[in-house]
């Protein structure tokens, strides 16, 4: 069974965008180092440790917590645990250490040698991208992660106050950490190069289309009945730029409609979480109450779309469904529908045309 650092590199490999260039634009080079990258990835899955991602923390830490837990519905609790999420963090950061290094470098660099196809960065700027790589946990083993580099073939040599790194097989691969980093600004470009996202490194956005060919046919079929019901209205799509594509990391879009989300989505290849936003916590009781006068099947269904918070934080509020209270989330306020199936769909999006008082489809 894979333990949970496998199952966070897989998720990256998930995450990795189809291979597209648009216009056909430095095609080689750009498949060079999505190729390069591809390969560090499905390595690593293999060999975690080889890397120095140590998944042994993590699983005994939660070995010996799932022993220790007591017999509650952790769903209706916030839990915090810093132990936990150190250890996690640890192993993520080590998997994303890789990236992130080549991240830095493209966006320190002075361009791409023409004849070797070597990447040049000065040696200052390049003292600076190994300082910002010891900020992640366990920097002690840096070198050892600059060793595996250098034995899957990065090479760097000095020229003058010019260092230039270069690839021994995938010779052009330095051209496509140039093309990602020199990328217009904007929020989506770290995403973009974690994702190996050639074809919208230069979009404004990225598209809800391209999110749905990283998930199941199962979540592609949801997101696409909910697009087609919300079609022909004013609705804008917010899709959320990822900060890392481990496991911990689902897309997140939301639909507007006059300034305020309706709906939205979270999503990765393994879950589907269809929200339904009612903005305050005194609406789902009054809905919760017209609803239950309307239609009694409807109402049950609508009952069971709100996990239960015990919690003790300053936003937990208490919601009536008819005469049941029930503890919420009061910084969400929504409906949340677990993996939807055709019927859970109709459901919901009866219910936000009707919450709404919006024609859709």
């Amino acid at each position: 069974m894979d333990t949970y650092a496998q199952k966070s590199i897989k998720h990256c490999l998930d995450m990795i965008a189809p291979f597209e260039m648009p216009n056909q634009e430095k095609v080689d080079g750009n498949q060079h180092f999505y190729r390069f990258m591809v390969s560090l990835y499905r390595g690593m899955y293999q060999n975690p440790e080889g890397y120095l991602v140590f998944p042994s923390p993590y699983e005994e830490y939660a070995r010996k917590r799932k022993e220790q837990r007591p017999q509650k519905k952790i769903e209706k609790a916030h839990v915090s645990d810093s132990r936990e999420s150190t250890l996690r963090n640890t192993f993520q950061q080590a998997i994303q250490f890789y990236a992130s290094y080549f991240y830095h470098i493209g966006m320190r660099s002075r361009g791409i040698e023409a004849n070797s196809g070597a990447l040049m960065i000065g040696k200052e700027e390049y003292a600076d991208v190994l300082e910002q790589m010891e900020r992640v946990h366990e920097a002690k083993y840096n070198p050892e992660r600059y060793e595996v580099l250098s034995k899957l073939g990065l090479r760097i040599y000095e020229k003058g106050d010019v260092f230039h790194i270069a690839h021994a097989t995938y010779e052009r691969a330095m051209e496509g950490i140039e093309y990602l980093c020199k990328a217009p600004d904007s929020k989506y470009r770290w995403m973009n190069f974690l994702r190996l996202d050639f074809k919208n490194a230069y979009a404004p956005v990225p598209t809800v289309e391209d999110i749905c060919r990283t998930l199941p046919a199962r979540s592609t079929e949801a997101v696409k009945k909910l697009e087609d019901n919300l079609s022909g209205m004013k609705i804008k799509a917010k899709i959320k730029p990822l900060r890392g594509i481990v496991s911990d990391f689902k897309w997140k879009v939301e639909y507007a409609h006059k300034g305020k989300n309706i709906c939205g989505f979270y999503a990765d290849n393994e879950s589907f979480l269809l929200c339904i936003y009612f903005n305050h916590f005194q609406n789902i009781t009054d809905f919760a109450e017209a609803l239950y006068g309307e239609d009694r099947e409807l109402f049950q269904w609508f009952k069971r779309q709100f996990p239960e918070r015990l919690c003790r934080c300053p936003n937990n509020r208490r919601v009536h469904f008819h005469d049941e209270p029930r503890r919420i989330c009061g910084l969400s306020n929504r409906a949340e529908i677990e993996n939807p199936d055709q019927d859970d769909m109709d459901s919901a999006l009866y219910i936000i045309r009707k919450y709404r008082n919006i024609g859709l489809g």
